[in-house]
């Protein structure tokens, strides 16, 4: 077995790598590992509606590009800097690969100096709420970037009402061409509002949203992220903090179907879908499509977009 470095024992400190055979440091796991797993189903049917999904950070990172495409064809405002809040904060979130969090730095004990089965404990506690963590992140800057989006897309239409309310009012009375063309738009939904019901707090509100409201569509997920961003930032949410497994799927769920919401923000509020625009401003073989083929499938790999087709 080799000799172990300083730096290798540095990382060894950070309890995120243990030794391979060869006796090198190797990753145990990173905070944003948990990120698809909630979003993408592990059936292996053919036909399953996540199979037409990109990972969350790739459909986020292509959100952004699509949003600079437009934004240097004329279809949205802002020209080269088009929809600054939600690049911003989009461009935050894609951003994170890990965070280290210790929830044993108030621990006056230490016990963790002096007993292994205390120090097995904290490891395992910086891992749960590191991913925790990681998680809330990700989604707050998601959420900071859907309501830029919202502002950016809406102006001073209902402007009497919160950001949130403002969104889904103007779904409510917008086409719905996204939400019966996305498959996977509606998947999202279903699966986030599952997710989210698990919460005892938020059942009798998320009961509500077709019940007593009647909302459904686009409206009903905004309604959706609404109530559960509330939930969060009033501080309603089960931390792993103070002991057991970090939870997770909420934020993913809620989070993916953030980025469908602004997807359709963006469609409904290009000027000219049918005019042709860039993947990408930074590749120099552009491969132009029409807009509204491509704000249809940005949450899709490009391996699986349909060819000649708007939808």
């Amino acid at each position: 077995m080799r000799k172990l470095t300083a730096s290798d024992q540095m990382l060894l400190q950070t309890g995120r790598y243990d030794l391979d055979d060869d006796g090198k440091p190797k990753l145990r796991y990173t905070a944003i590992d948990p990120m698809d797993r909630y979003v993408r189903c592990v059936c292996r049917n053919p036909d399953c509606w996540t199979n037409d999904l990109r990972p969350v950070r790739e459909h986020m990172q292509a959100i952004i590009q699509a949003i600079l495409s437009c934004g240097y064809r004329g279809l949205i405002d802002g020209g080269r800097n088009p929809w600054s809040g939600t690049v911003y904060a989009l461009h935050m979130a894609v951003s994170i690969e890990d965070v280290f969090v210790d929830p044993s730095y108030i621990d006056e004990s230490e016990s963790a100096l002096y007993c292994r089965p205390a120090w097995e404990y904290d490891e395992e506690q910086r891992e749960q709420s590191s991913k925790y963590v990681a998680a809330l992140s990700i989604f707050n800057f998601t959420w900071m970037a859907y309501e830029a989006a919202i502002e950016n897309a809406l102006g001073p239409k209902y402007s009497n009402d919160k950001v949130p309310v403002q969104a889904r009012k103007f779904f409510k009375n917008a086409d719905e061409q996204f939400w019966n063309a996305v498959l996977a738009f509606k998947g999202s939904y279903r699966v986030a509002k599952q997710i989210s019901s698990r919460i005892p707090d938020l059942q009798g509100d998320i009961e509500l949203i077709e019940t007593k409201y009647g909302l459904t569509g686009a409206a009903a997920a905004a309604e959706l992220v609404r109530i559960f961003r509330n939930h969060i930032f009033h501080g309603k949410d089960s931390t792993p903090l103070w002991g057991g497994l970090a939870n997770v799927s909420h934020f993913y769920a809620t989070t993916r179907l953030l980025l469908m919401l602004i997807q359709n923000l963006l469609l409904l509020k290009a000027r000219d879908t049918e005019s042709d625009i860039p993947l990408s401003l930074v590749i120099e073989e552009k491969d132009y499509k029409p807009a509204r083929f491509l704000l249809l499938n940005l949450h899709r790999p490009e391996a699986q977009w349909p060819p000649n087709s708007t939808r």
